[in-house]
């Protein structure tokens, strides 16, 4: 596909600066981030304030782990947009990339306020809400983390991801009621989900109830859980590390 793409685009199929992306995108689908950066640059020489190849630049340099110079151009973007008067939804992607950008970087007030941007930008974007709050629960700001959950709970009520975020927020914020339901309800949607009865393995850890939060452990490692070897890394599991079912069911699993 990248290479039809790549012929289209020589063969001039497409008009500038609409060729320079298409060969940039195909670059990136390929996994070839360099080829992409170089095709950018081609473009950038010609049009320097072009707002989606600066994004695309972004994504390239991001794709090389050069994560200053991925937010620069992204920020570039934000700037020369705001001076063409573009719409704030063309700029999506820039916040989503200098957040990502942030998160590798653990700057995780920039990321809160991209995250944030975006949820001024369209509030029912289910996933910047949802990625909101899971920055939110890294600084402990559970008074933002909860309620960007619920928000991300309320446009997207059926998802598994959405439902196991929320659920392991409401357990770090203390609200193991809610966290309980909301772990069932993914059964509920889900019969054979993993994600179910692990969610209330780490309610029932945060609460003390060690042998419920060992049956559900159990469970969970059964109905074939992803990555069980990452179980002792779980801070919500903490509570179970010292004892020795714990230890051998992570060791059962690997």
């Amino acid at each position: 596909m990248a290479v039809a793409v790549l012929a289209c685009a020589l063969v001039r199929c497409v008009d500038e600066p609409t060729e320079q992306r298409v060969r940039a995108n195909a670059y990136l689908r390929a996994g070839e981030a360099h080829k992409a950066l170089e095709e950018i640059d081609r473009g950038l020489s010609a049009l320097p304030r072009d707002v989606p190849l600066l994004i695309l630049r972004g994504k390239a340099l991001f794709e090389l782990e050069r994560y200053g110079d991925a937010r620069t151009a992204y920020e570039d973007a934000i700037v020369h947009a705001k001076a063409l008067a573009l719409e704030p939804r063309s700029l999506a992607e820039a916040h989503v990339g200098i957040a990502a950008v942030a998160m590798r970087q653990k700057d995780w007030q920039l990321a809160r306020a991209k995250f944030a941007e975006l949820v001024s930008i369209n509030e029912h974007d289910a996933d910047a809400h949802l990625n909101l709050s899971r920055v939110c629960l890294q600084l402990k700001e559970f008074d933002c983390a909860v309620p960007h959950a619920e928000a991300a709970g309320r446009i997207r009520g059926s998802s598994e991801e959405v439902l196991f975020t929320l659920g392991r927020i409401y357990t770090a914020a203390k609200k193991f009621d809610e966290a309980n339901k909301t772990f069932a309800h993914i059964a509920e949607l889900i019969p054979n989900a993993a994600s179910s009865p692990y969610g209330l393995a780490i309610v029932a850890a945060q609460k003390g109830e060690f042998d419920v939060a060992l049956a559900k452990l159990a469970d969970a490692v059964n109905k074939k859980l992803p990555n069980p070897d990452r179980l002792s890394a779980d801070p919500l599991l903490a509570p179970l590390l010292d004892d020795p079912r714990f230890k051998a069911l992570v060791a059962k699993s690997q």
